[in-house]
């Protein structure tokens, strides 16, 4: 288990650090509670450049996103989903928005899991989540 940044607060001067999982739940739970798809990007702490999980939470359709990059995915990669949303979801991120491809949702729940695991594991790619390449 890593520690990591999150990184969703904008007026923020740094990121959050997270040090064990109640912690991240906490994080998660905050940006659940914006009521607006919101992105929390997470770094592993001390090492920012080993890998990216950014974990995008809606709480209103009860559905996220993920899009990781690291080790296991070097040209980096978005989840994949069962459902197609038109128009794509859009997600927010310290006042920027991205879109992400139509069906890139997954249940919240499994958002939630891989944010889990990706700390459990150090940086690796949360498995149990059907990925597709990165949008172009």
């Amino acid at each position: 288990m890593v520690a990591l940044e999150a990184w969703y607060d904008w007026k923020a001067e740094g990121p959050t650090v997270v040090h064990d999982p109640v912690e991240l739940d906490a994080v998660l739970d905050i940006v659940v509670g914006l009521n607006d798809p919101t992105t929390v990007q997470l770094l592993i702490h001390g090492d920012p450049g080993h890998a990216i999980l950014d974990v995008g939470l809606d709480a209103t359709t009860g559905r996220g996103v993920l899009y990781y990059a690291g080790p296991d995915a070097p040209e980096a990669c978005i989840s994949k989903g069962p459902y197609i949303t038109e128009p794509p979801p859009i997600y927010y991120f310290t006042g920027s928005d991205t879109e992400f491809p139509a069906d890139a949702e997954i249940p919240l729940a499994d958002v939630r899991r891989a944010a889990h695991e990706y700390m459990t594991t150090g940086g690796g790619r949360p498995g149990g989540i059907q990925w597709q390449p990165r949008w172009e």
